[in-house]
């Protein structure tokens, strides 16, 4: 790529790179910081590929001053991160004014070389103590109180602030799969825990504006956009309640509008925890809304027990597919399509790609990693986000994921979504050829 599509010119439009905080950090002890679920979950033989954990991670916690310089050199005005929940507040909710004294020093740095911050207040690292995590109500008003708290300490540096990360994940990875943190397998609980992480962003929302009410405040979502695998009715009807328990689930409550019925069918007689008035906390006036976008999935009728709970199957796709390294297939024209289907559906607001991008295992050789793969997966993206713009969709920045080669959750360490690499051993920074082609781009 020799240079950006006008419309994506750095004059006009925000270019970042993201991370999370479990996911580089490390120091997960350190400074009065308290165990998160995936804490807790990387304890527990099997669960994570590798039989890795996050306690070091990146160790971004004592190297956070080079990897904010290696931001502004490689061109990037805008950093989006997540605050640790557990590192900033103790177990009886107070402030741990030592975790929270590490992000004033990161903003310091942030600003020091000109780069704006994106907080993310969750990003799924849960404080372990909170009894019953998502499945308990309690935990959305403990959300508040933290959002409240950062607010007071932080909120006066935070421009922009989302509450949650694709709350999907957390809800029904965490509590249907049981392929990520605390790791259960209950239907049912899994959309107890959607609705709570709901209620937990309203009411987050009304926290923080309660404090700081001049924070331009949304959400992160990652939308599905599943495609029936035949024509057959039963496939269409498949993909459809796919996409309804990752869209509808949480789209439809952050505009006051109820669940289909499909989702309520699902949650059974659990559906007694959602009460009167929690749609109305739920729908906040929303000033922006994060879009995370990797891979389409393809859906069929459920073919096991487990499968039948939720209404779909999924399945890889049917023809030879140009595949990450994490077995996700290259379909950069299903960002144009979701986006397509969300605006269809809801009135949305202001839209950055809040992630994007793809596992390239490439690795050092020479000094160097020549990730091409990635270098043409993020291209074939930008000029999709391109033709959205050109076509009239405000979408208003672009955030690769990610900085940092990190800890991929139940992937561990065998899946590498950074464009600067990372040697675990030593923590040396290699920017890859994807980082160098993004510092022309954006610096040219």
């Amino acid at each position: 790529m020799h240079a950006l599509d006008p419309l994506l010119s750095p004059a006009r439009f925000e270019w970042g790179c993201a991370t999370s905080s479990f996911q580089i950090e490390g120091a997960s002890s350190a400074d009065g910081k308290v165990p998160s679920i995936w804490d807790t979950f990387c304890s527990q033989p099997g669960r994570i590929k590798d039989a890795s954990d996050g306690r070091e991670a990146c160790d971004h916690y004592h190297h956070f001053a080079t990897d904010v310089r290696l931001i502004a050199e490689l061109g990037f005005k805008h950093y989006r991160f997540s605050i640790a929940w557990p590192r900033i507040t103790t177990v009886d909710h107070k402030a741990n004014l030592a975790g929270l004294d590490f992000y004033k020093r990161l903003l310091d740095a942030l600003d020091q070389h000109g780069i704006t911050p994106n907080a993310t207040l969750f990003h799924w690292d849960l404080p372990a103590h909170l009894e019953g995590g998502w499945l308990n109500r309690d935990t959305a008003y403990r959300f508040a109180d933290y959002a409240a708290l950062v607010a007071q300490h932080l909120g006066d540096r935070l421009p922009r602030v989302a509450t949650l990360n694709e709350p999907w994940c957390s809800a029904f990875l965490g509590h249907d799969l049981g392929v990520f943190a605390p790791g259960g397998q209950n239907r049912a609980q899994s959309l107890v825990a959607a609705h709570h992480l709901m209620l937990a962003h309203g009411l987050g929302m009304q926290a923080w504006r309660s404090v700081q009410a001049k924070t331009s405040l949304g959400i992160v979502l990652n939308p599905e956009l599943c495609d029936p695998l035949t024509d057959k009715p039963e496939d269409v009807k498949a993909a459809r309640l796919a996409e309804q328990e990752r869209n509808d689930c949480f789209l439809n409550p952050l505009f006051g509008r109820e669940w289909p019925d499909a989702l309520l069918q699902q949650i059974r007689e659990l559906g007694a925890i959602r009460r009167e008035g929690d749609l109305s906390i739920c729908a906040q006036p929303l000033d922006f809304m994060g879009l995370n976008y990797y891979t389409r999935s393809i859906g069929k009728a459920p073919v096991s027990t487990s499968d039948a709970t939720r209404g779909y199957t999924f399945v890889p796709p049917t023809a030879p597919k140009k595949l990450t390294d994490i077995g996700w297939e290259i379909y950069p024209e299903g960002l144009t399509r979701v986006v397509q289907n969300l605006q269809a559906q809801w009135p949305l607001p202001p839209m950055w790609i809040t992630e994007n991008g793809a596992a390239d295992n490439t690795g050092l050789a020479h000094g160097a990693v020549d990730d091409g793969m990635r270098c043409d997966y993020l291209e074939a993206h930008f000029e999709q986000v391109a033709e959205l713009i050109r076509a009239g969709v405000d979408i208003r920045g672009y955030y690769v994921w990610s900085l940092l080669d990190n800890f991929e959750w139940a992937h561990g360490y065998s899946q590498r979504f950074g464009i600067v690499h990372v040697d675990f051993q030593t923590q040396k920074r290699t920017p890859k050829r994807s980082a160098l082609m993004l510092q022309k781009l954006l610096c040219e």
